[in-house]
């Protein structure tokens, strides 16, 4: 019988067909496994596990989310125009070691690193006094109004007066004469730990009120407050000129509150 190319074909993947299903059966029905692209894929493994740790790699897995989306950038709101000088200014007076500074945070008396004001250490002996406060020795001749020297160890002592100066001009330039806002009172002392308590003391006075002039004693100064009964009186100021309402009364530095409300801040070095 004469067969075609075609039907040859045929017949020879039909036989190499038979021949693979009995070769599949035999070894599915024998349990044999055919190992080898297994061993394959873990010598791969190895090798790759053995190139990674000779490269000095370290494969981890990083438990992470996705970060929420950013809010719209604050700089492109637009704020509404707010005068100066009904802002908190955000003063600082900084002590150190050698020098006390005068800055604000808002920019708007000078910054840190262009302060409005430096006061250099004073109270040496000789220098003019009208208190021990003003002398390092901590003592003060009374007749001639010079520091001496004494056995006490010395203290950091500044130019209480000129800081005191310093934040007059600042009150009267912007709050004299009008309703002093209650949040502009605030400043912030902030001191290097190892400046002793007297100092602070002494910055906390010239920070409050007018300092009198020197060699005259000190006549205080009246402070604002919330008072019901004093915001209710007719007059804005209490009888004895102690208390006043500083949302009615026309402020006056001479004779008003500077910057009586002191806050706290950590060390400065």
């Amino acid at each position: 019988m004469n067969l075609t190319a075609y039907r040859v074909r045929t017949k020879t993947r039909a036989a190499v067909k038979r021949r693979e299903d009995a070769v599949e059966q035999d070894e599915m029905e024998s349990g044999e496994l055919n190992l080898i692209p297994y061993l394959d894929i873990v010598t791969n493994l190895m090798l790759f596990l053995l190139a990674s740790v000779s490269a000095g790699l370290i494969l981890v897995q990083i438990d992470t989310t996705l970060p929420d989306k950013a809010p719209p950038n604050p700089t492109n709101v637009v704020q509404p125009s707010t005068n100066p000088d009904d802002q908190p200014l955000k003063l600082f007076v900084s002590i150190k070691r050698d020098e006390m500074i005068l800055w604000s945070a808002s920019g708007l008396e000078g910054t840190l690193t262009q302060p409005k004001a430096l006061f250099r250490r004073t109270g040496k002996d000789g220098d003019a006094c009208d208190g021990s406060y003003m002398c390092e020795s901590n003592v003060c001749d009374g007749e001639r109004q010079v520091c001496v020297a004494s056995r006490e160890p010395p203290q950091e002592v500044f130019d209480y007066r000129g800081l005191n100066k310093a934040l007059l001009e600042i009150a009267t330039r912007r709050y004299a004469g009008k309703q002093r806002k209650t949040d502009t009172y605030q400043i912030i002392l902030q001191a290097d730990g190892s400046i002793p308590y007297s100092t602070l003391v002494s910055t906390m006075a010239a920070m409050r009120c007018v300092l009198p002039e020197f060699g005259t004693e000190v006549a205080g100064c009246a402070l604002p407050t919330d008072d019901e009964d004093l915001k209710k009186a007719t007059e804005p100021i209490s009888p004895d000129g102690k208390l006043y309402d500083t949302g009615r009364a026309a402020y006056d530095p001479k004779k008003m509150a500077l910057f009586h409300e002191i806050a706290f801040s950590s060390g400065f070095e």
